[in-house]
């Protein structure tokens, strides 16, 4: 086995961790938000700590996948659009995990360990947080727009075009979850 099929190998191997923990994210944080009328009385911690697990499986993994997308873009000659876009992408699909995400989460799991009494209404002002579903989303449909590009590897503008594409979309699937905060907002404030 040469190094580049090795590096290939950890490069699509790590690609499948990063969409696990992104799913796994979108799914406990799904779970949690529709069950959060009932979350003491349904066994929701498990749920709240697989949240907070999974940047422990896409963290580690998009970085193995910039490293080794860094090494095979330089073996491919690295000046191709699709290439900058992924990595630039990939950048910020870590930092808006580090920044927007990975906060909400652990305040979330703060809240959950206090008192049943205390938490209610602020453990589900934060799981009905639409900025922390939004973030899930976005990320997601951000990664899959640069697998869309390592598979069509097109020049820079439509490569900036198909992540645009990819940015609107996360977004767009983001909408109920802004419908759904306006409305227990408006159950809160009633």
């Amino acid at each position: 086995m040469t190094l580049y099929a090795l590096i290939l190998f950890s490069h699509i191997f790590s690609a499948f961790f990063l969409f696990g923990g992104l799913a796994l994210e979108w799914l406990c944080l799904n779970y949690l938000r529709r069950s959060s009328d009932r979350l003491r009385t349904d066994p929701w911690i498990p749920w709240i700590h697989l949240a907070r697990t999974a940047p422990r499986f896409y963290g580690p993994a998009l970085g193995v996948v910039l490293f080794s997308g860094g090494y095979l873009a330089s073996k491919r000659g690295g000046n191709q659009g699709w290439i900058l876009v992924s990595m630039v992408t990939l950048l910020l699909v870590g930092l808006i995990g580090a920044v927007v995400t990975g906060p909400r989460v652990r305040g979330i799991w703060k809240i959950a360990k206090e008192p049943a009494g205390r938490t209610s209404t602020p453990l589900q002002n934060s799981l009905n947080d639409p900025v922390l579903l939004t973030s899930v989303r976005l990320r997601s449909a951000l990664v899959f727009g640069v697998l869309f590009l390592m598979v069509s590897k097109v020049d820079l503008r439509p490569s900036l075009v198909a992540i645009g594409c990819a940015a609107v979309l996360g977004l767009v699937i983001a909408i109920p979850a802004w419908r759904r905060a306006a409305v227990h907002g408006a159950k809160a404030s009633s």
